[in-house]
């Protein structure tokens, strides 16, 4: 069933398209809030009542809060975002910048990679529309690979995201396999252009599940 905007409580500001691309490109998606350092929201795009949505995200928000001021071990490096899943639902919480943050309440089944994407291009869209600086996590944003069926390959990449950009593939120009090293697993390689019209090559691991962009 289609997914349709709950009536808004509140004007729409140059922060509601988007939130709503986050909505519309993840069918899974109920709600999306951005909140700021007291968890107040200052916009959202949600199917449930602006209320609840306010209230989830207000409570999130309070969540981060609370981990980003415990001394968690060295090696998990400074919090800015979680994942936390209920009975009845998923919330994903990213903190984009030394202000704002923004909590995504989902339902189950979600594909995992198209949330990704959409949330770190949400990120990046609301520090630009804002002037705000990037933080230092942002840089640490790793290589998010988006997948389609392809037959006789079983699978080819149709766009990926990095550093909080996301871009969509317009062409696969070959894929081939790269002998492993010694140690290693061998790399399924996937010659592209981007719908920019750049031409690079992602590389897949396929028994870790790492994937890599080369230049050429």
């Amino acid at each position: 069933m289609a997914r349709s905007e709950a009536e808004r409580d509140q004007g729409e500001s140059a922060f509601t398209g988007i939130l709503r691309r986050v909505f519309q490109a993840v069918p899974a998606v109920i709600a999306a809030v951005f909140v700021d350092l007291e968890g107040e929201c200052i916009d959202y795009v949600a199917s449930i009542q602006p209320y609840d949505a306010k209230v989830v995200a207000a409570h999130m928000h309070m969540l981060l809060k609370q981990m980003r001021g415990e001394r968690l071990p060295s090696v998990l490096g400074e919090t800015f975002g979680f994942e936390l899943v209920s009975a009845e639902r998923e919330v994903w919480v990213r903190q984009f910048c030394e202000e704002y943050a923004l909590v995504v309440l989902i339902e189950p089944g979600f594909d995992l990679s198209e949330l990704r994407d959409a949330v770190a291009t949400a990120s990046r869209e609301f520090r630009e529309e804002a002037g705000l600086a990037t933080p230092p996590w942002e840089g640490q944003e790793r290589l998010s690979v988006r997948l389609r069926s392809s037959p006789g390959w079983n699978y080819a990449p149709a766009g990926f995201s990095l550093g909080g950009a996301r871009f969509g593939i317009a062409a696969v120009l070959g894929r081939w396999i790269e002998p492993a090293r010694p140690g290693e697993s061998p790399w399924v390689c996937f010659r592209v252009r981007t719908q920019h019209g750049e031409e690079l090559t992602l590389a897949h691991d396929e028994h870790t599940e790492a994937w890599s962009v080369r230049d050429s």
